[in-house]
């Protein structure tokens, strides 16, 4: 199947808000007919007052095309996530949770967690890889992620002064499209050498 890929212009033109995005996924998720996620009925699904969610008859739970997906509990609004699609899959070089965040207008820390998600969807298509080195040319980007002191309770605070917890973590892409996370706990040499096949270009 030949990929196609669309411009950044012509991606805002077809996408401006959430509700645009919201009626393309439930059209490609289901093809205009609604299906319930928990039981897996499709005849008796009616629309809630509130836009964009439905009710079963046959199991009483409501749900939106977000239920059972990566998208499920995450505020961040579907244009973000699939503008966080776009960028992941157009870009030769990867995309770090400080770039994605700066696009899309969240935190650092919601981007990373979008990334992670993303990343376990393309592992459930075969894009990501945590097993083994990988080959070609391989691109590695290092960010840091800090647990401040202020997300704990007032028991639990170390004060030491400084943030802890901070955690160094290796965003590691091959051009072909294959992704892994590694969290940072030994010398970063002995990582790219262990991410990296003999002949491989980093």
């Amino acid at each position: 199947m030949q990929k196609i890929t669309i411009s950044e212009y012509k991606f805002f033109a077809k996408f401006p808000n959430e509700r645009t995005a919201r009626q393309h996924i439930e059209k490609r998720r289901w093809q205009g007919h609604p299906v319930c996620p928990h039981c897996g009925g499709v005849n008796r699904i009616r629309p809630r007052r509130i836009e964009s969610y439905y009710r079963c008859l046959s199991c009483k739970n409501d749900f939106t095309v977000r239920t059972g997906t990566i998208f499920e509990r995450s505020h961040v609004t579907l244009d973000k996530w699939l503008y966080a699609i776009h960028l992941l899959s157009t870009s030769r070089k990867g995309v770090s949770s400080v770039q994605l965040s700066k696009k899309i207008g969240v935190t650092q820390k919601t981007a990373w967690v979008m990334l992670q998600r993303l990343q376990e969807a393309y592992k459930f298509n075969g894009l990501y890889s945590d097993d083994g080195p990988l080959p070609g040319i391989v691109e590695i980007a290092e960010t840091y992620m800090t647990n401040k002191e202020t997300n704990h309770h007032e028991s639990k605070r170390l004060k030491a002064g400084q943030p802890v917890g901070k955690v160094d973590i290796l965003d590691i892409r091959e051009r072909s499209g294959h992704l892994k996370t590694v969290v940072l706990d030994r010398c970063i040499q002995a990582e790219v050498r262990n991410a990296l096949s003999p002949g491989s270009t980093l």
